[in-house]
């Protein structure tokens, strides 16, 4: 599944629309807020199609856009078949992968709360070619990892390339809970029930696009996409990466240019005012209602790296803070050991006299410190994992 960033920022000051090697579009200024539709996502039919619908703030507010919620959102094809999304969370609507006829073109159809009705121009699939490679280089400068893509299409009828990417990596907890209570008995854990070790995986929301239409051929030279500090912990194990590419049509190319335009060099109140950006949607009921998104269908390709700690040099000053530096332990008598006394706490081990060696009881800490899950990721080994 791609996903497409949140376009939050979008009023700061979208004037100018850089389409490549056509003349730019200077968009219409807003001229209040009008609590506008914003529809973002891809038809991925290979893959989970993804649409989320939001309506904007005003454009003085620093909360994000409000989820439009309860909305019917559908793909419609050119022979009239509809296929319809779930809302899986609010605002969000997805639908699995469809074995969809590539010598069709396909529209996105939505219909909100308040009835209006919107709809996108009819689009063809386009056929996203294979990623080469995925590589990394250790920046001495910043002391940071830089990760790339190398892509291209011998037919070279890409030209407009976007990227996404999740990451993954390993960390461990506080220290190992060793034992557990459980119908008033404490069980040594087994391998089974262990918190120590948790992979974590991030769906990041961060795009990256490029485009060859100047080449003479249709090739991507190690694209730099992003960075990763090397004294960060998600490093000190092994660390993975998963790129996500499709490919774009020349006008929604334009689009996520001016919307990475105005994300990365605007946002502050120096900006130009407010415009609203072109898209190929438009409101079927009322064509004076403004739409924000841009409608695009292709498939999807991925490739993963994976690195091991022993492949990185770096970094070159201490790690950062594990987060567990104020984890306090406690000493719970072994006649006081009790599912209320334990309440929010895991237990790490025993403990003895240090003259008499008698067990005294179980030393304690916070479930926050002993249990990896607490931070996000998950106690099973993905299957990619070395």
């Amino acid at each position: 599944m791609i996903r497409s960033p949140w376009t939050e920022r979008i009023f700061a000051g979208l004037l100018v629309l850089m389409c490549a090697c056509v003349e730019p579009y200077v968009a219409p200024v807003i001229q209040e807020d009008r609590n506008i539709l914003v529809i973002d996502g891809f038809l991925i039919p290979n893959d989970t199609t993804e649409i989320k619908l939001s309506r904007t703030n005003p454009i003085y507010s620093s909360e994000g856009f409000e989820p439009e919620t309860n909305a019917l959102v559908e793909i419609e094809a050119n022979d009239g078949t509809r296929y319809q999304l779930t809302e899986k969370i609010s605002g969000t609507y997805v639908m699995p992968p469809l074995n969809l006829d590539p010598a069709r073109e396909y529209r996105l159809h939505v219909r909100t709360g308040d009835t209006e009705e919107y709809a996108s121009e009819f689009v063809g699939i386009k056929n996203t070619h294979q990623i080469d490679s995925v590589t990394f280089q250790e920046i001495a400068e910043g002391d940071a990892l830089e990760f790339y893509v190398y892509s291209h299409d011998p037919e070279g009828k890409t030209r407009y390339y976007l990227w996404t990417y999740d990451e993954t990596f390993e960390y461990v907890s506080g220290g190992p809970s060793r034992y557990y209570h459980e119908n008033g008995q404490v069980i040594a854990r087994k391998l089974a029930t262990e918190l120590y070790n948790c992979w974590k995986t991030n769906e990041t929301n961060d795009t990256y696009i490029t485009s060859t239409s100047q080449l003479s051929e249709d090739i991507v030279y190690d694209f730099p996409l992003y960075k990763v500090p090397q004294l960060s912990l998600k490093l000190y194990f092994a660390y993975s990466v998963l790129v996500k590419q499709i490919a774009l049509t020349e006008g929604a190319y334009a689009y996520w240019s001016s919307i990475k335009t105005n994300s990365e060099e605007l946002g502050s109140l120096s900006d130009p005012i407010p415009a609203q950006p072109f898209t190929n949607i438009t409101c079927l009921t009322n064509p004076s209602v403004p739409v924000i998104g841009y409608f695009t269908a292709s498939t999807l390709v991925t490739k993963r790296l994976f690195l091991t700690r022993q492949q990185i040099k770096g970094p070159s000053t201490p790690y950062e803070e594990t987060g567990y530096e104020d984890c306090e332990v406690e000493l719970i008598l072994l006649e006081d050991i009790s599912e209320e006394n334990l309440r929010g706490k895991l237990i790490y081990d025993r403990e003895y006299d240090l003259i008499t060696q008698e067990f005294l009881g179980y030393i304690v800490l916070s479930e926050y410190c002993l249990d990896c899950r607490k931070r996000g990721g998950v106690n099973v080994k993905p299957d990619f994992w070395k």
